[in-house]
């Protein structure tokens, strides 16, 4: 019984480990959606060329992002603090805040 059961298991495995279920690459046929669009065509290769030009011109956005997020955080953290000590913690993280807005947008 244990010799048939690990046959059967081998069995199953086997059209697996040669490649059996593995279905070649067909060309596509009939219609597609590239086919069927009316109007003009946007070339992909000049939309990459673009984007990446466009990010290779602000190369430190996430540091000015990152300043802008800690400037707000600070400004809840002084809110939650309270009294002098809160308004102090508030305007310094207008003051990042800001900061970071003015070099995003810079």
């Amino acid at each position: 019984m244990r010799f048939l059961a690990i046959s059967i298991c081998a069995l199953a495995i086997l059209p697996s480990v040669s490649g059996g279920q593995q279905t070649a690459p067909a060309p596509e046929k009939g219609p597609t959606l590239q086919a069927a669009a009316v109007g003009f065509r946007v070339d992909q290769a000049k939309v990459n060329a673009m984007t990446k030009l466009t990010l290779a011109q602000r190369p430190h956005a996430g540091q000015d992002v990152a300043l802008m997020v800690v400037g707000v955080g600070a400004m809840i953290v002084g809110a939650l603090v309270g009294d002098t000590a809160g308004t102090i913690i508030i305007i310094g993280g207008a003051a990042m805040a800001l900061f970071g807005l003015y070099h995003y947008l810079e």
